[in-house]
């Protein structure tokens, strides 16, 4: 079992990339490409020291945050 200490950088990424993603003008269209491409950025990364996951959780949290500001934020904030 992890302790939770071990996920915040997971939750910082998320948040920074939520910011990041409200302030990306354009909509970002193909999701699910951009997912599957962080997957496969993630699996070569390797996950931080203590994980037990095959893939980087920092990277795919930054990136799922990167899509979700810019879906709901989008150009909104400036």
């Amino acid at each position: 079992m992890l302790e939770i200490s071990l996920y915040y950088p997971s939750i910082l990424a998320f948040i920074i990339g939520v910011f990041i993603g409200a302030k990306y003008r354009m909509k970002i269209k193909n999701i699910f490409g951009y997912f599957i491409l962080a997957v496969i950025i993630a699996y070569f990364l390797k996950a931080l020291p203590y994980y037990n996951l095959p893939l980087s959780l920092t990277f795919v949290s930054a990136v799922i945050g990167i899509i979700l500001g810019n879906r709901v934020f989008g150009g909104k904030m400036s």
